[in-house]
């Protein structure tokens, strides 16, 4: 098949979720022998890259530089009422480019991420199965968010954007074209009206690259927790570990140190470095070494959606996990068997401790977690579940146009 990618940013590894994500499939597909294009903005030029190997090398085909500076994103916030994170990627370059391509090419697939379908809706390609990629159900994660918010200026921020963003996913479903997202939970959500409209294709786990480490015999008395530091949900679960999970166990555990690892920190993050015993790295080039070598992973988020890539890579290098529900939604994890699976500050501290106390537990929880993701989220399995969401769209295009032949 010959497949155009359209994403939010340059995939790459590492990279943000929606950059991972678009490079993992990409790359899956070029291994099965597909052809694959991506079409992608970078400040003011879109672009349109080939895939060239298995290790993810890009040539460039196309350049179009925009001349539009702000307007494209005003209009489609304050006339077309589009949230502010799908404003942000308004770029008519990005239709001229695709008008281009499909003038020369015809794609099997086009394969695009959510927040820029409103590029697009003047663009019919009458060959081609359009798939959209929602990736997690943001207006889940908002209303996670507006539920935890406290600053009242934030608050009414957030709300405003959850208001849109329920309005463009309506307008996303409206589409004709088949839907994919990374969990069930966030399927369910959204409500789609017919199961057959979106399938569930999560992210997968390198796991050749996420792997056990047995140069490591001995784990440090530590706490970690991974991610870009800079995100929201990231932050406030940064924050909670290190003041309502860490400094509590500390009193017990004077050797115990909680390792925040992760580019971009906040200032409320870097603020948590001047507590003793905790470390906040900022950008490492190998998270790795941080997970080998802590005892316990913890992640106490209380807001976001989707899958959380950071869980399932902690698992895979055979860390024992310590989640909150939210978390798991995203996963389904069994409690006790592949984590422990918590809601309120005690349990965290209670399962934490639990944890740093008996060895043989440890082993048996990240054993446990590491089958899970092995069986249910290697390449194999996940590039075979999106190949198969490509080709039940196909199949129902031609059903359509049987039915229209009648």
């Amino acid at each position: 098949m010959d497949i155009l990618f359209i994403t939010h940013r340059r995939p790459k590894i590492p990279g943000k979720g929606d950059q991972v994500r678009a490079f993992q499939q990409m790359v899956s597909l070029l291994k099965r022998g597909h052809r694959v294009h991506c079409l992608f903005q970078e400040k003011n030029e879109a672009y349109c890259y080939s895939l060239s190997s298995a290790k993810g090398d890009m040539e460039e085909q196309y350049r179009l530089k925009g001349n539009d500076g702000y307007l494209p994103l005003l209009k489609s916030f304050f006339l077309k009422g589009y949230p502010l994170s799908v404003s942000l990627h308004s770029f008519p370059a990005l239709t001229s480019l695709l008008q281009q391509l499909l003038s020369c090419t015809d794609y099997d697939v086009i394969h695009i991420q959510s927040k820029l379908v409103h590029n697009f809706t003047t663009v019919q390609p009458p060959r081609s199965t359009v798939v959209i990629d929602y990736i997690d159900a943001i207006s889940l994660h908002l209303e996670r968010r507006y539920k935890r918010v406290k600053n009242p200026i934030e608050k009414l921020a957030v709300k405003g954007e959850l208001v849109r963003m329920k309005k463009y996913e309506a307008f996303l479903k409206n589409q004709e074209a088949k839907a994919i997202i990374t969990s069930p939970a966030d399927k369910e959500f959204l409500h789609f009206g017919r199961a057959s409209q979106a399938d569930v294709v999560p992210n997968y786990i390198d796991l050749s690259y996420f792997h056990l480490n047995p140069l490591i015999k001995s784990k440090k008395t530590a706490l970690v927790f991974t991610g870009t530091m800079s995100y929201a949900p990231n932050v406030d679960a940064a924050v909670r570990l290190v003041k309502d999970i860490y400094q509590p166990l500390k009193k017990k555990l004077p050797d115990l140190e909680c390792w925040i690892v992760g580019a971009n920190p906040s200032s409320a993050v870097k603020r948590l470095s001047n507590i003793s015993g905790v470390t906040v790295t900022g950008f490492v080039e190998d998270i790795r070494e941080w997970q080998w070598r802590a005892a316990v992973y913890v992640c106490p988020l209380r807001f976001g959606a989707g899958q959380q890539n950071k869980i399932l890579e902690a698992a895979a290098l055979g860390c024992p996990i310590v989640m909150s529900r939210i978390t798991n939604l995203g996963i389904g994890f069994a409690d006790q068997e592949e984590a422990m699976i918590c809601e309120q500050d005690q349990e965290f501290i209670a399962q934490t401790e639990k944890l740093l106390a008996d060895h043989h537990l440890r082993e048996a929880l990240g054993g446990g977690a590491r089958q899970f993701v092995a069986a249910r989220f290697s390449e194999e399995k996940v590039a075979n579940q999106l190949i198969a969401a490509y080709a039940d769209r196909v199949y129902q295009l031609k059903n359509k146009e049987v039915e229209a032949c009648k």
